[in-house]
């Protein structure tokens, strides 16, 4: 029993990439497959956010990137594992709705048309996103169609 103590890490680092995987398939795999981005994105640092993509939570683990045609979306280090880049142009966001989930209020955006996936944001993380992009037109033309 003593020398099973080395299985720990192995352990550990195996379900740690288990799940990573499995998170992946679940939330990420849709949005990879249709805008995959491989490049080096030129655009404005966002900072750091927390986004749930297809029920799948990512707290505090996006790197959130823009530019006039859209915003750029990647794990942090630890989490990129079977994660690759996305960028999603902003003509891609084909709804914006409010959501309430406790005390939290949120905005999800549908993305793609087919349906390819829901990404709900913190509203104030969606304002001030709103406030330094294209984002804002691209709000009041999907709230103009509803009307």
């Amino acid at each position: 029993m003593q020398n099973l103590g080395y299985l720990f890490p192995i352990y550990f680092v195996s379900m740690f990439v288990f799940v990573l995987f499995f998170l992946s398939k679940k939330g990420w795999a849709d949005l990879a497959k249709k805008y995959q981005f491989d490049g080096v994105f030129d655009g404005t640092r966002f900072g750091i956010i927390s986004a749930s993509i297809n029920g799948v939570n990512y707290n505090s683990s996006l790197v959130l990137k823009y530019n006039e045609e859209g915003f750029y979306l990647r794990p942090i280090l630890i989490f990129r594992l079977f994660h690759k880049a996305i960028f999603v142009p902003w003509q891609e966001i084909k709804d914006i709705r409010d959501k309430k989930m406790f005390l939290a209020q949120l905005k999800e955006l549908v993305i793609g048309d087919p349906f390819v996936a829901l990404m709900q944001v913190r509203q104030s993380t969606f304002e001030e996103l709103e406030q330094k992009t294209f984002l804002n037109s691209r709000v009041r033309s999907i709230w103009a169609k509803k009307q």
